[in-house]
């Protein structure tokens, strides 16, 4: 069985149609199914404003993967199932659930723990160097997205693509012909950039470049300039 998803886009209780609009990737793997000539049966769940939204899911399992991938860990990483036990009960050892509690299901699962264990898949990923094959700051929550620009700060990699070498860039203007060494860097917003990317956003323009992302920046802290030894006085 494979697990897709849609968003209701039309519905016609009288005929008993439902459209539905799905990412390009579902649609390909709908349509390699529907090519066997085999009717197709399809189970709909209904989430609501309280469940994992198909994009949650998505990204979790996506994450999932890329670790399992990275085979960066121990035993548990055998398969891609035994991947995901294992992070399942690390979320509910370190929340106090109990055994089989937390789960990523639309009936069973909620947004706001979902959320909580996507950030400790992304802060796995970040702490052992693991390849994305998703950009984090395309599927976090809004409110997510300040923890994961937080983790590449001190972590030293690209918020953007997750890529290392990777650069401290201020988002506030510092001033021109200022030595950077001498300033107090403390409160100043920044984010960390790879290479390409600290170009982008030269060639952009700061304003331009941070919409086109997402990006607020987080404000240096003693954290943060202490890993990237910049000046606090």
């Amino acid at each position: 069985m494979t697990e897709l998803f849609g968003q209701v886009n039309k519905l016609d209780p009288n005929k008993g149609l439902v459209t539905l609009r799905m990412s390009d990737d579902d649609l390909r793997t709908l349509q390699k199914y529907h090519t066997t000539n085999q009717q197709q049966v399809l189970s709909v769940i209904a989430s609501d404003d309280n469940e994992p939204t198909p994009k949650q899911r998505r990204f979790a399992f996506a994450l999932l993967n890329n670790i399992w991938l990275s085979q960066v860990g121990g035993a548990w990483l055998e398969t891609v199932e035994s991947t995901r036990r294992h992070f399942y009960g690390m979320y509910e050892y370190y929340h106090g659930l109990d055994f089989g509690e937390f789960s990523l299901s639309a009936v069973k699962g909620n947004k706001s723990d979902t959320n909580e264990f996507i950030n400790m898949l992304l802060d796995y990923a970040v702490f052992h160097n693991i390849s994305l094959s998703v950009k984090p700051l395309n599927e976090l929550e809004p409110q997510e997205i300040a923890h994961w620009e937080y983790q590449c700060l001190m972590n030293k990699c690209c918020v953007i693509c997750g890529k290392r070498p990777s650069d401290l860039h201020h988002l506030d203007t510092i001033g021109q012909g200022v030595d950077r060494r001498k300033t107090n860097h403390l409160k100043h917003r920044a984010v960390q950039l790879c290479r390409i990317h600290h170009q982008d956003a030269h060639s952009l323009g700061i304003e331009t470049f941070s919409q086109k992302h997402h990006l607020t920046g987080i404000k240096i802290d003693e954290r943060i300039a202490e890993v990237h030894r910049l000046n606090t006085r």
